[in-house]
């Protein structure tokens, strides 16, 4: 239904395009679209969501997750707007999806944006994670520039929680 459009309802503004589905679908998927059609909203006025913070690829891959069709490589691909997606509309099952494919492939090269990630989204097992990641394998000294990065722009209350865990883990 989704891919050919068939008695479609809703169409979704994206930043580079627009894409249209179905209000059952997205209603029954996420408490926050079923706000929308419920209450006399302008959403459910017009048929028209506006969702100027994703792009149509990032917005087709949430809509292909919610018809139940997304294809592995498209949720690998986008998974970290997929997971502010997921907050935003409150979609459970794709954050725990999502936080499940990062707890993956924890890396040198990754471990900040994911431990950033878990922290905005409030990701337990992911930041632990992140955390055993730095801790077992005491790469902070060999991650400077990534740690600078990261430094510069995580928030102080992740820093913090960083600082306390590598001193912790430190200690004799």
């Amino acid at each position: 239904m989704f891919q050919e459009s068939m008695y479609t309802d809703i169409t979704i503004q994206t930043l580079d395009g627009s894409l249209r589905a179905h209000k059952a679908v997205l209603a029954s998927s996420s408490p926050v679209f079923k706000c929308m059609f419920l209450h006399d909203l302008k959403e459910k006025q017009s048929s028209i969501i506006k969702i100027e913070d994703m792009s149509t690829d990032v917005c087709s891959a949430l809509l292909a997750y919610m018809y139940g069709t997304i294809k592995q490589q498209d949720l690998e691909k986008h998974c970290f707007p997929l997971l502010a997606a997921a907050d935003k509309y409150y979609l459970q099952d794709l954050r725990k999806c999502c936080e499940k494919m990062l707890l993956e492939d924890i890396n040198s090269s990754n471990v900040f944006e994911r431990l950033q990630a878990a922290w905005l989204y409030k990701l337990d097992r992911l930041k632990e994670d992140c955390f055993k990641y730095l801790s077992d394998f005491n790469k902070l000294h060999d991650m400077k520039e990534q740690l600078h990065d990261f430094y510069f722009h995580a928030d102080r209350e992740l820093l913090l929680e960083v600082f306390k865990k590598t001193i912790s883990a430190k200690k004799p």
